[in-house]
């Protein structure tokens, strides 16, 4: 996969998890007490993940071909929590 591929496949995650946490921002009203509060809370640290992704993304613009091995493991890693925290507020339903 080059470059722009897995720049263009990032972007689609991204989207797509926005979407679905705009989905579960939706259905915040069925939860209540403590659970309200840690949704807020892994709502918020999930954005400020995917605002980070956005970042990383667009640094492989900046990058040379000698970085990119580099850059690509970062950016698989950074997806890769960033998807873990999504399970995690899920979890909350």
């Amino acid at each position: 996969m080059n470059k722009a591929d897995i720049k263009n496949n990032a972007k689609k995650i991204i989207d797509e998890a926005y979407a679905k946490i705009s989905e579960l921002e939706g259905k915040r009203d069925q939860i209540t007490g403590e659970l309200k509060s840690e949704f807020d809370d892994k709502i918020k640290l999930l954005k400020s993940k995917g605002e980070e992704l956005k970042l990383k993304i667009s640094s492989l613009e900046d990058e040379g071909e000698d970085k990119w091995d580099e850059v690509k493991d970062v950016l698989a890693d950074s997806m890769d929590s960033f998807k873990e925290g999504f399970a995690k507020l899920g979890k909350l339903f």
